[in-house]
C-alpha cells in the first residue's frame, strides 16, 4: 500500500469516528425572546379577523447570537401574540419588518383578511417596520 493510500486511510477512519453521534450538529446560539402582541385593525377600525402577522428580523445577527423570524395568528377579535412557529413566546430585540396576511389554511369563520391591503402581505412591500425591545412588547397595527 502507498504511502497516500495509507493516509487517506487513516483520514477516513478519523473523519467516520465523529459521524457515530446520532444527534444533528448545534446550530449558532439564539438571542432570547421577549413577549411580542398586539391589535390589528383596518384604517377605519375595523378588527381583523383571521389572518397571520409575521416579524422578519430587518438584521439576523445581534452580539454573535441569531435572531429568527416569528408569527401569530390573528383570533376573531384582532389579537396576535408572537413567536417561533407560533408559540407565543416573543422574537429577539430588534428591528422587524412586519407582515400580515392571510392564512393559508384554516382561516376563520367570518374571516375578513382578503380585505388586507397587499402592500402588508410581502417583507419587500410591507412599510410596517417595528422595534421589539427588551421587554413586554404591545404593538397596535393599523391597515392603513
Amino acid at each position: 500500500m502507498s504511502r497516500l493510500a495509507g493516509i487517506s486511510l487513516i483520514s477516513l477512519a478519523l473523519g467516520l469516528v465523529g459521524c457515530d453521534s446520532h444527534s444533528p450538529p448545534k446550530g449558532p446560539p439564539v438571542a432570547k425572546p421577549f413577549p411580542v402582541s398586539g391589535t390589528v385593525t383596518f384604517a377605519d377600525g375595523t378588527k381583523l379577523v383571521g389572518g397571520i402577522v409575521i416579524f422578519s428580523p430587518v438584521e439576523m445577527e445581534t452580539h454573535g447570537k441569531m435572531r429568527y423570524e416569528g408569527a401569530g395568528l390573528v383570533d376573531d377579535q384582532g389579537r396576535y401574540k408572537i413567536g417561533l412557529n407560533a408559540d407565543g413566546t416573543g422574537v429577539p430585540a430588534g428591528e422587524y419588518k412586519v407582515q400580515v396576511q392571510p392564512r393559508e389554511y384554516q382561516e376563520l369563520p367570518r374571516s375578513n383578511s382578503s380585505k388586507i391591503p397587499n402592500q402588508f402581505r410581502e417583507k419587500d412591500t410591507t412599510p410596517l417596520t417595528l422595534t421589539v425591545k427588551e421587554q413586554d412588547n404591545t404593538f397596535a397595527i393599523v391597515l392603513k
